[in-house]
């Protein structure tokens, strides 16, 4: 025979566990407010996360790195190693409140997208949506996309992300228009896509950055003026020169 329900002895006994003092029992108003907090905090993640998962990763294998993973002794140059890790963390600090884009530039291998990650991380984490985009795997998809009608969508969606996500990274940007000695424009339906989502990340009104874009290239501002129409270049490359990372003084280390 089953034992009948005593709901009093059951609210009792869990007042009793959970240390409750009915005496300080939250108001209907402040009950309201957490769970409206907590409901603008479900939509908050899911946010970030539904552009973290538009990302284009090359080989379509997510990369992990924190600033913690910055590993200076891998570097001859240890000071210089040390100086752009805390430069990008400063500036990946000011990225939670500000936007204004970023460039990581230098030779192969020397960690620019190490840091880019790291930066975007400690920005995911923060509460900003971040997406990362591989634009030699960008590339990749743009000429497979007329053998495949799923390739296009795809693209599409992409596309939409990148104009709307608030944290944007592009990596490897300019190796999608040759290697340095063979540079040529870059594909004309990437140029299109990259020009629509430039202008989109500008806010025209104001003459500022709407959201923030961090670029790592092997190239410098000229180069990549080669590949891409000027407008676009310049409203991606920084001229601050406080948010211009230089790689000038590391060597190709991979894994740094």
């Amino acid at each position: 025979m089953m034992k009948p329900i005593n709901l009093k002895s059951d609210i009792n006994r869990i007042i009793t566990d959970k240390h409750i003092d009915v005496n300080h029992l939250p108001t209907k108003e402040q009950r309201d407010q957490w769970f409206i907090k907590m409901a603008l905090n479900k939509l908050a993640y899911q946010k970030v996360h539904q552009f973290y998962r538009a990302s284009v990763w090359s080989g379509n294998k997510p990369l992990r790195f924190t600033f913690n993973d910055w590993d200076v002794t891998k570097q001859a140059n240890t000071a210089q190693a040390k100086a752009l890790g805390n430069h990008a963390y400063k500036l990946a600090k000011q990225l939670q409140i500000n936007d204004f884009n970023v460039v990581l530039a230098g030779d192969r291998g020397v960690g620019k997208t190490s840091l880019a990650l790291a930066m975007m991380s400690l920005l995911m984490d923060a509460g900003r949506s971040v997406m990362f985009v591989s634009t030699a795997e960008l590339l990749h998809l743009v000429n497979e996309k007329y053998n495949d009608d799923g390739i296009k969508i795809r693209l599409q969606s992409i596309t939409a992300a990148m104009k709307e996500v608030e944290i944007l990274v592009l990596d490897d940007f300019g190796t999608e228009g040759g290697m340095t000695g063979n540079i040529k424009p870059v594909h004309k339906d990437l140029q299109n896509m990259m020009y629509q989502v430039s202008n989109a990340r500008v806010n025209f009104e104001k003459n500022k950055s709407r959201g923030a874009t961090i670029i790592t290239t092997n190239n410098n501002k000229q180069e990549l003026k080669q590949m891409y129409e000027n407008k676009l270049i310049d409203r991606v490359y920084p001229k601050n020169p406080n948010h211009q990372l230089l790689f000038d003084k590391m060597e190709g280390v991979r894994n740094v």
